[in-house]
């Protein structure tokens, strides 16, 4: 039994750029399903006539194409539940007190968070008019109130 990366790997005379090209992209990154796909047509086009792929082979391929589809798709739910508990959790500190590092030299701020931004890729809190990432709240209290006497 033959892998789509052995059968490359072992017949270099029928390789063409195209296959030889996959598996670097493949080998120097996560298989995506453009990789697999040029994996299995180069498997199929350089296979030997007198010897080619069983069943078997084919459905353990197949069934390795279904795992990498369903996976592709978790990661990008599992993406959108990050983005998701992300707004979240900068939406629960607006009107708290938090206590910000400002760069790496530990310089620090604080001020009560005012609102999110959701302009860059990942929410942010605005506190004193300026935006910061939720990697750089360091402590979140309860803001103090002011109490009016009547």
């Amino acid at each position: 039994m033959s892998s789509p990366v052995s059968s490359i790997t072992n017949n270099t005379a029928a390789n063409s750029a195209t296959g030889a090209d996959a598996f670097t992209s493949a080998a120097s990154q996560t298989l995506s399903e453009q990789d697999f796909l040029n994996l299995l047509v180069t498997q199929m086009t350089s296979q030997d006539p007198l010897n080619p792929m069983t069943n078997q082979d084919m459905l353990q391929q197949m069934v390795s194409f279904s795992t990498l589809q369903g996976n592709t798709s978790m990661q990008s739910l599992l993406a959108g539940m990050q983005s998701g508990q992300a707004f979240s959790e900068a939406n629960s500190m607006v009107g708290q007190q938090v206590n910000l590092l400002t760069d790496s030299n530990g310089n620090t701020t604080q001020g009560v968070v005012s609102g999110v931004d959701l302009s860059s890729s990942t929410p942010q809190i605005i506190v004193n008019g300026q935006s910061y990432g939720l990697n750089q709240v360091i402590s979140v209290t309860p803001a103090a109130t002011q109490s009016t006497n009547q």
